[in-house]
């Protein structure tokens, strides 16, 4: 029980509602059926894809923050070799991140005939931020990618941050 009042509630509670929202964008955004489709006058996913991706990164910000501090005070638990391991996962759940989103990607230009620039695609002159492509701008991947790449960072922070008290 001791574990559970060492998590930071806010935090967690903060990052559920991130996956929420990527379940609401997700929601809101129309799949594409062939010989059907929207007259296009309108986007709902865009009313949760813009605070989403507000949330979005004050939650990077934050886990920045959160996971400075806690790499400081696991550096004495854990030793060098562990410490330096957490910016090598991050690197590896990044470039994960990026190769789940690359098939996203495509596998959505499959689903919709090709790219806005393509007179057969089913959004040929719609712009990329549509009613069909909402969930490339905020899905898990990115959210994977942005919270490893936050950890990252802080590990980064942290290192700066413990060097500069040694040499003081």
């Amino acid at each position: 029980m001791n574990y559970l009042r060492r998590i930071n509630k806010r935090y967690l509670i903060f990052l559920i509602w991130n996956v929420l929202m990527i379940g609401a964008v997700r929601g809101l955004t129309f799949q594409h059926e062939p010989g059907r489709g929207v007259s296009g006058n309108g986007n709902l996913g865009l009313l949760v894809l813009a605070p989403s991706l507000l949330t979005f990164l004050i939650l990077c910000i934050w886990t920045v923050y959160l996971s400075k501090w806690w790499l400081y005070d696991q550096r004495q638990q854990w030793g060098g070799k562990m410490h330096n391991a957490v910016p090598v996962i991050a690197l590896l759940v990044c470039v994960l991140s990026v190769f789940l989103e690359i098939h996203i990607i495509n596998d959505l230009r499959m689903q919709l005939n090709g790219y806005t620039n393509d007179p057969n695609s089913a959004v040929y002159r719609f712009g990329w931020l549509n009613q069909y492509t909402n969930t490339l701008f905020y899905n898990v991947p990115i959210l994977l990618f942005g919270l490893s790449f936050s950890i990252g960072i802080g590990w980064v922070m942290e290192r700066k941050l413990r060097s500069h008290r040694r040499s003081t």
